[in-house]
């Protein structure tokens, strides 16, 4: 796949398929952070700083990245990188409104 076919193609997962499943993406995130910073907290000694819904898109991020160094090569993680860097940039204009 080209650059512009992984974007275009991510554009179609975000708007559709992924947003019909699973609702506002900024509500979902933020329920994640939720289940995380539970996490975060019962497994520290300290109390660590809450994550908010952009950085669970930026930790999605992450995943993917993380996902796509093993194996063989798959696309659908590079879609996906795409994917939720675009949802990151959503969310962190919506919490900045």
């Amino acid at each position: 796949m080209k650059a512009n076919e992984i974007v275009m193609a991510a554009g179609v997962l975000v708007g559709g398929d992924r947003k019909a499943a699973y609702g506002d993406v900024v509500s979902g995130l933020t329920r994640i952070a939720i289940y995380w910073n539970a996490h975060l907290h019962a497994t520290s000694n300290g109390t660590p700083s809450p994550l908010t819904a952009e950085d669970v898109a930026k930790f999605m991020v992450l995943l993917k990245l993380a996902r796509s160094e093993t194996g063989p090569i798959r696309m659908d993680n590079f879609v996906d990188m795409a994917g939720w860097s675009g949802i990151a940039g959503e969310a962190a204009q919506r919490l900045a409104e």
